[in-house]
């Protein structure tokens, strides 16, 4: 057995295929890091660039329809897989063609009365964006159904180079388009890695699914199971995709430029606490699958998960305490911000939360498990909703008594550091609510299940 092989064995499928999935996501994650902390602010002013990730939250409210397809097309296309159903999976890619198709017309009528308002209120001249915020909100959505084929099938050697070349690929197309109008190459860029992951998905997957594999329909009973996993999927997320987007537009909206952009700085930076738990989700989405199948309750998965999410991120928000007021002034475009550096650190640690609390949630779905919704929509609700009302609190003058107006415009909610000491208490709350979740259900679990 070559040393690989034997690492693997010794490693597990697990922590095996994180390391490979890790190395090549970092990879891209340098480029990333370059556009997002040095290419955008370069080329988009302070005066625009607080409205960078509203942009991209857009794309996710257009290409929500499809999003939704995403969810339960991913888990079936790793279950079949897991059971060697080939001409399931590839019934699936099919449809997922096809579901393009009917969901654009479905878009293009959200996207024409959604739009014209979000440009407004993030104060920014369409132009070309709505076409490129439809066009990027279809194609991420489609490329995950591909990314998830090939995720669900265990060819992490191929996602490891999509990794590793789409950044690329995004980095050059923003390059050259950029320069002419910033947003709308931003937004050009957004569309560029879906493609190419869709381009080699596609040649990856030929090998597998070729000629050799005929297209097998779908039983009733899988449907059937597919509408009833649906059914929650689509509450979970449009629910979070419309609060999601919220609360990208209250940073550029209720909030001073300087402040907006320092926002888009700090959460790019914050986003490196986030990079181990997103390369575990992959990882983990197909074996939890596979325990789900087993019949087990992953409890040992789920630790692992956890773990590594968690504690690589605390470990980033560290640094960031001790650190971030010299990272801001290292690089001339961030010297703005640098009175912006304990927030860095802080945010960073809501990250790293939240995305601890993310994972369980993809855990948990990939279970096909839905009580988590209980308490973590209204947390979710909660934790924007609060936001809405406390920096426009004005509106409610006549309708709530005097008092108490008087008491939300005296918090003075309109401020970054407000929005990022609730949102880091409101990730603290939800990743409680998930741990008392998970112990109770430890509990009540036979002993031997779950591990």
């Amino acid at each position: 057995m070559s040393l690989s092989g034997r690492l693997h064995a010794r490693f597990g499928d697990f922590w095996w295929y994180a390391a490979l999935m890790f190395l090549a996501c970092r990879t891209g994650d340098v480029v990333q890091a370059f556009i997002g902390l040095w290419l955008v602010p370069h080329y988009v002013g302070q005066a625009e660039l607080g409205a960078a990730l509203p942009l991209m939250q857009m794309a996710s409210m257009v290409g929500l329809p499809l999003s939704v397809l995403v969810v339960p097309f991913s888990r079936w296309l790793t279950i079949y897989a897991a059971r060697g159903e080939l001409g399931k999976v590839k019934r699936l890619l099919s449809l997922a063609f096809k579901s393009v198709a009917a969901m654009f017309v479905l878009s293009l009528a959200a996207a024409h009365f959604i739009l014209p308002l979000a440009f407004e209120r993030l104060r920014i001249a369409e132009g070309s964006l709505g076409l490129l915020i439809l066009a990027a909100g279809l194609a991420g959505p489609l490329s995950s159904v591909f990314n998830n084929a090939l995720q669900g099938l265990k060819r992490f050697k191929a996602m490891s180079f999509i990794s590793a070349v789409s950044a690329p690929a995004r980095l050059i197309v923003m390059l050259v388009a950029m320069p002419f109008r910033a947003l709308s190459g931003y937004m050009l860029g957004q569309c560029a890695a879906p493609a190419v992951m869709v381009a080699v998905s596609c040649r990856s997957l030929k090998g597998i699914l070729g000629g050799a594999v005929k297209s097998v329909p779908l039983g009733r009973s899988d449907v059937r199971e597919m509408v009833r996993y649906t059914i929650p999927v689509a509450f979970h997320m449009t629910v979070c995709t419309i609060t999601g987007t919220w609360l990208m537009v209250l940073f550029r909206q209720r909030l001073p430029e300087v402040e907006s952009a320092a926002f888009y700085i700090v959460s790019r930076l914050a986003e490196i606490a986030a990079y181990a738990g997103m390369t575990l989700s992959v990882v983990a989405f197909p074996l939890a699958a596979e325990e789900r199948e087993k019949g087990t309750g992953g409890r040992s998965l789920l630790r692992k998960l956890v773990a590594g999410t968690l504690i690589p991120g605390l470990a980033v928000a560290a640094l960031f305490a001790v650190f971030g007021e010299w990272i801001l002034g290292v690089v001339p475009l961030w010297e703005d911000y640098v009175p912006y550096a304990t927030l860095l650190s802080l945010f960073t640690l809501r990250t790293a939360v939240s995305a601890t609390a993310g994972v369980f949630v993809s855990f948990e779905m990939a279970m096909g498990r839905f009580r988590f919704m209980w308490y973590y929509i209204p947390c979710v609700l909660v934790e924007t909703m609060a936001l809405v009302v406390l920096t426009g609190a004005g509106v409610f003058r006549g309708v709530l008594p005097d008092s108490a107006v008087d008491w939300m415009e005296s918090v003075r909610a309109a401020r970054l550091e407000f929005f990022v000491w609730w949102l880091l208490g409101a990730s603290f709350v939800t990743l409680g609510c998930e741990a008392l979740h998970a112990l109770i259900r430890a509990k009540r679990m036979p002993k031997g299940r779950g591990q």
